[in-house]
């Protein structure tokens, strides 16, 4: 009875050591994977050479009706008097133009 329970206590200590190793192993090569990835992209660049900017979705600008800050993504723009207005959603744009 005690050498049973001695043989389970070991096989589940070299289990738990075995799927701890594979575990820092996986994640050893994925992160090497990722950083030669990473590595390995090259900057765009346009006809005279220099990198390309990238176009900057990022900027917010705020929405005149409700005050809300939106990103230059969004669909919901209007051009007035030259000028871009953007807004969080059709229902704002349509108050704007009211």
């Amino acid at each position: 009875m005690f050498r049973a329970l001695l043989e389970l206590v070991i096989t589940i200590l070299i289990a738990m050591v075995a799927r701890a190793v594979l575990s820092s192993v996986i994640k050893g090569f994925g992160a090497a994977a990722s950083n030669s990835s990473q590595q390995q992209q090259q900057p765009r660049s346009g006809s005279s050479g220099q990198p390309k900017e990238e176009p900057r979705a990022g900027e917010l600008h705020k929405d005149p009706v409700c005050g809300t800050y939106v990103s230059e993504a969004t669909s919901f723009r209007r051009q007035i008097a030259g000028k871009t207005v953007y807004y969080c959603s059709d229902a704002c744009r349509q108050k704007h133009a009211a």
